[in-house]
């Protein structure tokens, strides 16, 4: 008889996955684990579920879009973990105060929504991450260790000719301080370093007129500086005839005083449009800097130069490299790209991705340091800590990997038998000499005379 109902779909984009898949994740898995192990590094799990407040933090809203979230019976906000790193370092932060870095590894399904509109709409929206995270440790001999293990887990695997790319934040943070930029500025222009690499200088340039960044007046540094007299004066009256909130609460060892000049300054505070261009004109030029390691350090150097940034901004940079040297990395498995861009903004040095070979396409996988994540999550400290995380079904799909199950099962036949019991425990023995072994229940009329003997 024809069923009533309409069968019940999969969801688009949501993969199943079958015995042999599974088996190849589970044997990777396996060798991952036993490889970070050997580093010290301990398993940990995490809810799949979190607040939706976590990730929110962590990524400034760049996953907002993606995650599956939604209102619980108990009427808390939830999402499906889109990533780990925030969780880990929620579960561990506490225990991170000690002298002891922390080395954890994790790994499991996560879940990032995608439309069919979106870049990535084609992908699955769950896919399994296996990775580690080094708490509590500063750099750059712990960014060496991180980056080392990335690709020494995927040389253990099997991954032909892995390679790194590395982008360094900080240098770009700090070359920026150079131009006297307020946070607002220095925040636009870091958001702009993907279109900036593409070659959409123009399209960056009208958003910065738009918003008010670049225009033709000029800030006259005696007018700004009146300016900042006459708020300070407003303030100062405003607080003589007791309007607003009284002071001396939660302002630490700062004096009235104090605080009346450091809020006039932020009133008052606008970006010199010269300096925003020179500023737009050097960052524009060093994110199209990549190449080899020794290569692209030396053209960075020559484009900050000619900025009047010193060489220093990027010492960082050199030593996490010859850190991750040291480490057994070869130089020629390393890459410097000056324009690296994430769309997760909690990153406040080195990042890196990972390839197999001299694919430019899809990562296996990538990771960097968030010094700053803790204090965005809620605690009052900064924990320096970095870490990485794989795409086991990239890796997989890298490693061309159609592993069995376990080996060919043996079908014990109830007709060859006698019997079906004797078939049941003609498999159990085979099993018990750790073969495996089932009965083929498709021969079952042919031994059924046996049934009960």
């Amino acid at each position: 008889m024809t069923s009533q109902f309409e069968p019940v779909r999969r969801l688009p984009n949501m993969q199943d996955v079958g015995p042999k898949a599974l088996a190849a994740r589970d044997a990777t898995i396996s060798t991952l684990r036993g490889a970070f192990g050997l580093r010290g590094y301990d398993r940990i799990e995490t809810p799949i579920l979190e607040q939706t407040e976590l990730y929110i933090r962590k990524s400034g809203g760049a996953l907002s879009s993606r995650l599956y979230g939604f209102i619980e019976p108990g009427g808390a906000e939830v999402s499906l973990r889109p990533e780990f790193t925030s969780a880990v370092l929620r579960q561990t932060a506490d225990d991170a105060a000690t002298s002891t870095p922390l080395r954890i590894m994790y790994d499991g399904p996560v879940f990032r929504y995608a439309g069919p509109e979106d870049e990535d709409g084609s992908k699955t929206r769950q896919f399994t991450q296996l990775g580690a995270e080094l708490i509590g440790a500063p750099s750059p001999s712990a960014d060496g260790e991180i980056i080392a293990m990335a690709l020494e887990g995927l040389e253990t695997l099997g991954v032909s000719t892995v390679r790194v790319v590395i982008g360094h934040v900080g240098v770009v943070l700090t070359a920026l301080t150079e131009f006297n930029l307020s946070e607002r500025a220095k925040l636009f222009l870091i958001n702009s370093i993907a279109e900036l690499k593409n070659g959409e200088l123009d399209a960056v340039s009208e958003r910065a007129i738009t918003l008010g960044f670049i225009s033709d007046a000029v800030v006259d540094d005696a007018q700004a500086a009146a300016d900042r007299e006459r708020i300070a004066s407003t303030i100062e009256q405003v607080m003589s005839e007791g309007i607003g909130v009284q002071l001396g609460k939660n302002t630490g060892a700062r004096s009235p005083e104090d605080i009346v000049a450091r809020l006039a300054r932020k009133m008052s505070q606008a970006d010199n449009p010269t300096d925003f261009k020179r500023a737009l004109k050097m960052l524009s030029n060093l994110v199209h800097v990549n190449g080899s390691s020794s290569e692209a350090v030396a053209e960075g150097i020559k484009v900050l130069s000619a900025a009047g940034i010193s060489s220093d901004v990027v010492s960082n940079l050199t030593e996490v490299i010859s850190s991750a040297e040291t480490e057994g990395v070869l130089s020629d498995q390393i890459n410097v790209d000056f324009g690296m861009a994430r769309g997760i903004a909690y990153y406040t040095g080195m990042l890196f991705d990972i390839y197999a070979g001299d694919n430019e396409g899809e990562t296996l996988g990538g990771g960097g340091r968030y010094d700053g994540l803790t204090r965005a999550l809620g605690y009052d400290r900064d924990v320096p800590s970095l870490g990485f995380a794989y795409n086991l079904d990239a890796v997989i799909e890298a490693l061309g990997s159609n592993s069995d199950t376990g080996g060919e099962t043996i079908a014990v036949s109830p007709a060859n038998e006698g019997s079906i019991s004797s078939a049941v425990e003609a498999a159990r023995k085979l099993r018990v000499n750790g073969k495996r072994a089932a009965v083929d229940f498709q021969d079952i009329n042919s031994g059924s005379e046996g049934q009960g003997s």
